[in-house]
């Protein structure tokens, strides 16, 4: 996952680069198809991930928890943030690139978190 993260951090700001330049009906599938590839890699993996994280006495509760509190958080606060970040005239129309880069790095963040965290808990 983390392999998968770390390009899809890459790809996300060019593809939005060339969105914003050239936005016809063929860069836009092409952008799709990239991003919407490397997105797969990554969530392909986190079920099992986020499986592990908890016991099995609550881990119905845990990962119930964890991804409602995550997809409200960012995903239905992503098109205000996206909105609010292309008001600002540096930014316009590469605003969800900024926004998803940000959300990336933080993912990144966490998955660096829970490995370093399985390594001191196994001793390896």
């Amino acid at each position: 996952m983390i392999t998968a993260g770390v390009l899809l951090l890459f790809a996300i700001f060019p593809v939005y680069l060339l969105l914003a330049g050239k936005p016809s009906g063929t860069v836009i599938v092409l952008a799709v198809l990239l991003l919407g590839s490397l997105k797969a890699l990554y969530l392909g993996a986190s079920a099992a991930l986020m499986s592990e994280l908890f016991p099995a006495a609550t881990r119905a509760t845990g990962l119930g928890l964890s991804y409602n509190i995550g997809v409200t958080a960012f995903g239905g606060s992503a098109p205000a943030i996206a909105t609010w970040l292309g008001s600002f005239t540096l930014i316009g129309d590469l605003a969800p690139g900024y926004y998803l880069t940000a959300v990336c790095i933080f993912s990144l963040w966490s998955l660096i978190t829970i490995r370093l965290r399985a390594a001191d808990r196994h001793g390896a």
